[in-house]
């Protein structure tokens, strides 16, 4: 849900997820401003409190020790956005903001809005349940919990970092399996990693109690024969596959997809739930069946709950099953019976797109809808951004435009720098802290390749009344068009409470993933003399927040909903 209140010249626009509230602030006349405090209370919990920050005063706390935090009330944000990370999903909450004045040790309030009742989204409303794992085992909230912990690949998902990390992402999936309770109900999943052993077990134990499960798994190995007897054997995607689910004894209902071509991946994760004979919902999203899917880099699970849509995905699923349909076939199949009019934006409600297609006009209709955005546009790459998507942010729009990758982008396809607006974050941890007060972070050790960002998202003027939003397996590229099996869901909204509800949990969680790279890129220099990272203890923090037609200006615009 998405509130605004303004008191006092101070302007406050929240807007609430399921696990995260973001809080964006304007404020008429910062002078003599020092931060802005916020106070939480819980009315679902009966709980009151001021939230808390890394950064403090230095005339205050001189040497903050690792690990340390403290209270917004007397070592404020000097910031002009706050995400809360600590809310519940189906809770009410009212906040209190205040800008502080006056001095460190002697706060006075110069303005003061309350905004309520705040009331975050449950995780799944009946039309879509939505699922973001934590995606940062390198965090300071992971080291206060567990310590040093490092959860080992393979192993149990008993400990308590697990359902942290997992944050209700494995557990929906595993909780829609065993849906499939008895006969009357049946599955059939499309996955290209499946090795989790948690969903695995579960599959099997509703193959036990008779539903109709049948799951096409890639089964490609990318290595030629030479490659192989040369010891050079770099995929083992299809290998591990089929030993997690010969262990799990799931072979007789696995389809192993090795039709041609060679080198597309069956890359799709998604499942569909149907109930005698007819589909009923799917899950679909970026989460490979997985540890790492689950437990390590981001991931969104999302479930549909709309027969057409699944309607669509269980017939894609049969034309998968059939080893005669090669990837040249496949091109065939979504053309007739996947039609996409790439000659218009796309439509209220939503669209589904799947691949592959015979040519690549798709990428252009996705980065054209991205183009499009009056208000702000934001996206994900796991492995960078293709040209169509550069080309777009190179030409300079005059609104919040951001990007986060997995990494830093390479010296040759870098984003363009062109457009002042458009800005950067990409995976990183504290694994050497140069600053007083942060511990040392590390990470799972479970993903060896995309180690912080697996997530496939766009996201199109998500705070205005018709945001967009497009989500699934494929990763806006030339492979993820014309040869991997992929699925994309397009969400755009009319102005009705469903789509916004929907933009306002994809975009908190975009914003939680972006915030916290971005503070780790800029702490994370070259190794040296430690300094604490403290507060400005005057007003001049705030200066280039307001430094007309800055990136700055405009960011504190849109997200105080001062441009809305």
């Amino acid at each position: 849900m998405r509130i605004s209140k303004v008191s006092g010249g101070l302007a406050v626009h929240v807007v609430a997820g399921t696990h995260t509230v973001l809080l964006g602030f304007n404020l008429a006349d910062p002078s003599g401003c020092l931060g802005f405090g916020i106070h939480r209370t819980d009315h679902t919990e009966d709980e009151a409190y001021w939230l808390r920050g890394m950064k403090s005063f230095g005339s205050l706390v001189p040497h903050p020790a690792a690990g340390m935090d403290f209270s917004l009330r007397e070592h404020p944000v000097q910031g002009f956005q706050w995400g809360d990370y600590t809310a519940k999903p189906g809770h009410d909450y009212t906040y209190k903001v205040v800008a502080w004045g006056g001095a460190p040790g002697a706060l006075l309030p110069l303005a003061e809005v309350s905004v309520g009742v705040v009331h975050t989204e449950t995780e799944d409303d009946g039309v879509h349940g939505i699922w973001f794992n934590r995606g940062v085992a390198g965090s300071q909230a992971f080291i206060k919990r567990f310590g040093q912990y490092t959860p080992p690949a393979g192993a149990s998902d008993d400990h308590p970092a697990f359902a942290w990390l997992s944050r209700g992402l494995g557990e929906a999936f595993v909780a829609l399996i065993r849906q499939a309770s008895g006969p009357q109900w049946g599955l059939r999943g499309a996955f290209y990693e499946f090795t989790w052993a948690t969903a695995l077990r579960a599959f099997a134990d509703a193959v036990t109690v008779g539903a109709d499960v049948a799951l096409v798994v890639h089964g490609r190995d990318r290595d030629s024969a030479a490659a192989v007897a040369a010891g050079k054997d770099t995929d083992t995607t299809a290998d591990d596959n089929l030993a997690a689910v010969t262990a799990a004894g799931l072979d007789p209902v696995v389809t192993w997809r090795t039709a041609p071509a060679k080198s597309a991946l069956q890359h799709n994760k998604f499942l569909v739930l149907t109930h005698e004979g007819q589909p009923v919902a799917v899950w679909t999203g970026s989460t490979n069946i997985t540890q790492g899917g689950v437990f390590g880099h981001l991931n969104v699970g999302h479930l549909i709950h709309d027969p057409a849509v699944a309607a669509q995905l269980l017939d894609y699923w049969t034309a998968l099953a059939d080893q005669a349909n090669t990837t040249a076939a496949m091109h065939d199949w979504t053309g007739n019976h996947n039609p996409v009019d790439l000659t218009i934006a796309p439509p209220p409600g939503m669209t589904t797109v799947l691949s592959p297609r015979a040519t690549t006009s798709l990428l252009d209709w996705y980065a054209d809808t991205f183009g499009s955005a009056a208000s702000s546009a934001h996206i994900t790459g796991a492995f960078g951004l293709n040209k169509v998507f550069l080309d777009r942010l190179a030409t300079d729009r005059d609104i919040v435009r951001t990007v986060l990758l997995d990494k830093r982008p390479p010296a040759n396809a870098p984003i363009p720098h062109s457009d002042a607006d458009v800005r950067t974050s990409w995976g990183n941890y504290l694994h050497k802290p140069t600053l007083e007060g942060w511990a040392a972070e590390h990470l799972t050790g479970f993903n060896a390749w995309v180690k912080f960002i697996h997530t496939k998202i766009i996201l199109v003027d998500p705070l205005t009344s018709a945001p967009i939003v497009i989500t699934g397996s494929a990763n806006y590229s030339e492979a993820s068009t014309t040869k991997n099996e992929e699925n994309t869901i397009v969400i755009r909204g009319d102005g009705s409470a469903a789509a916004q509800r929907v933009a306002d949990i994809y975009l908190t969680e975009y914003q939680r993933l972006f915030m916290h790279f971005v503070y780790r890129d800029w702490a994370s220099p070259e190794p040296g003399t430690a300094q604490a990272g403290h507060l400005c203890e005057g007003d001049s923090w705030s200066r280039r927040y307001y430094l007309p037609g800055s990136w700055r200006e405009r960011q504190r615009r849109t997200f105080s909903g001062s441009n809305l």
